[in-house]
């Protein structure tokens, strides 16, 4: 049943965010978390939504049909762990980064939209980074690099 409101309210959005320019859907409650945090690497700023319950972290970025350059998705979970991702009913192209504790990447990989294909952290990690396809490539941001001030701005958020 909740599935089914979230889609009938995607849908009215769709017909309603042309015309006020939304970046993404407005969507209230259970699994949009609507709290953004800046995160910096390589002079490079970008607003992230951040997914740090279960109901947020299992909808991510589904639905979606756009997102701006500079924004993404931080996922936290409570213990690093291998984190698997898959792109089931996400629409748009990703690329992922998997991050250490301190805001180090460790990983980059693409995903393509609506493939149930998991994608797998090589290491435990906490944090996971969506990013538009191709977004960590295009700025120069590379595995190695370190999020700016990284426990300072997450702290809040972990369990």
């Amino acid at each position: 049943m909740r599935a089914l409101r979230e889609t009938l309210l995607l849908v009215a959005l769709a017909v309603v965010c042309p015309s006020i320019s939304c970046d993404r859907p407005r969507v209230e409650g259970p699994g949009r978390s609507y709290e953004f945090i800046v995160l910096e690497v390589k002079g490079q700023s970008l607003s992230v939504e951040v997914a740090a319950d279960a109901q947020a972290r299992t909808l991510g970025l589904m639905h979606r049909e756009h997102m701006d350059e500079n924004k993404g998705m931080i996922f936290i979970f409570n213990v690093p762990s291998i984190q698997k991702f898959w792109m089931r009913n996400t629409l748009i192209a990703l690329s992922i980064a998997f991050l250490d504790d301190s805001g180090r990447i460790l990983q980059i990989e693409d995903m393509k939209p609506k493939d149930e294909r998991r994608t797998v952290s090589k290491d435990k990690v906490r944090y996971v980074l969506e990013m538009n396809q191709g977004w960590f490539e295009r700025h120069g941001v590379t595995v190695g690099d370190i999020f700016v001030d990284f426990q300072e701005k997450v702290a809040r958020y972990r369990g």
